[in-house]
């Protein structure tokens, strides 16, 4: 299960990417989905989702740290005014 997310984790912060969907973790890690989805759901304060989808409509996660690390700072402060991240 640790192993699990370290990998999950891993893969939401690939440098190539601020956001990730479930299925690129998926690929990326060799996880199905479903764990993915537990994976991510044992983590809240750890994982954020954004409110914007994926141009085909799927739902976008990354972890806290890297989304500091890879906005700008209005994206952090406009994130923190509106209490949500986009």
């Amino acid at each position: 299960m640790y192993d699990e997310w370290e990998k999950v984790q891993k893969a939401l912060e690939n440098p190539k990417y601020k956001w990730r969907t479930v299925t690129g973790v998926a690929t990326a890690t060799g996880l199905d989905p479903i764990t993915v989805v537990s994976s991510i759901s044992n983590h809240p304060d750890i994982v954020i989702q954004s409110t914007i989808p994926s141009t085909n409509g799927e739902e976008l996660f990354t972890t806290r740290k890297h989304y500091r690390e890879k906005s700008s700072v209005l994206e952090v402060i406009v994130s923190s005014i509106k209490n949500k991240v986009e």
